[in-house]
């Protein structure tokens, strides 16, 4: 299989054409060079404080959180956190909580390189919120696989809610199943329930710039260079795999997902398909689609 930056670098192609990646960036949070493993659970900083509290740019930090507009360039040296909260666990700490894909250890090292913020704080530590962690092991859920036959394009869903809605007429009408499912296993958790499935990352094509397409992977290095295009936009994480070793897939993920592209980068029709049948896999690649091999493994063939 490909690396991650050809991967990446294949994905992208679909809008060579538009300005370079350093030019493209517009988001105030500046997404970071990798995701954020543990969405939605490993997602803030804890700070505590060396100062006073009434401390004069304490207390601007703060007020550039809860109203970004009345000081953009401080929201930003703080990496535009979503929120803040103010605690008293031991010493008096400020805890900032950032958007999902942002990965909070790289959040981290920039909030402690910024010497001038970093020095109002004892300690600067990326961590959990207390009350997220999981009370039962995570479950096995639904993917199942649709096909749009006006745009000959695949697309994976896996939620109950969603595969519900497309088989309603969702999402323009024309998705039908093709019959291909999985279970697989939700997300797992930092130091949490074994086997610690690991985050596949949805993005879709940019509306007007990118491609009418979603993608999927379990790269955060390849997330993190996504999310630095413009052509191609971080959706969520529907869903829990693990990655492949060597192309072989673990015990507890014993079901590999072979990845297919269809090469269509220069019409900005990229589509992908991911297939367990080696029957698929080859007939795709006969009617010219390239095969990655495994890129994704799952707990089993068939939906629960």
């Amino acid at each position: 299989m490909k690396s991650i930056t050809s991967l990446a670098a294949l994905v992208a192609a679909a809008f060579l054409s538009t300005p370079s990646v350093a030019e493209t960036i517009a988001s105030p949070a500046r997404p970071t060079t990798k995701c954020n493993p543990y969405p939605k659970h490993w997602d803030r900083i804890y700070l505590r404080y060396a100062v006073a509290t009434d401390d004069p740019l304490i207390l601007a930090m703060i007020a550039a959180v809860r109203d970004p507009a009345s000081n953009p360039a401080l929201y930003e040296r703080m990496g535009a956190p979503k929120a803040i909260e103010l605690l008293h666990i031991i010493d008096a700490t400020m805890r900032l909580i950032y958007d999902d894909p942002q990965d909070i250890e790289e959040m981290t090292e920039r909030f402690r390189a910024d010497t001038e913020l970093a020095s109002r704080f004892r300690s600067i530590q990326a961590g959990v919120g207390f009350s997220d962690f999981p009370t039962q092991a995570p479950v096995l859920g639904p993917i199942r696989e649709y096909y749009n036959a006006s745009l000959n394009h695949f697309y994976l869903s896996s939620t109950p809610e969603e595969i519900t809605w497309l088989d309603a007429g969702g999402g323009g009408g024309g998705w039908v199943r093709t019959g291909q499912s999985w279970s697989t296993q939700r997300l797992g958790f930092p130091g949490g329930f074994s086997p610690d499935y690991k985050s596949v990352y949805m993005f879709q094509g940019t509306p007007g710039i990118g491609p009418n397409s979603h993608y999927f992977t379990i790269s955060p290095e390849e997330c993190g260079y996504l999310r630095r295009t413009v052509g191609w936009s971080y959706v969520a994480v529907p869903f829990g795999a693990l990655p492949p070793t060597n192309g072989q897939c673990p015990a507890t993920a014993p079901v590999g997902l072979q990845l297919l592209y269809n090469n269509r980068a220069a019409q900005n029709d990229s589509n992908h398909r991911y297939t367990s049948d080696p029957a698929i896999y080859a007939q795709m690649q006969a009617q010219g689609w390239t095969g990655y091999g495994v890129a994704l493994c799952v707990k089993a063939i068939g939906a629960p």
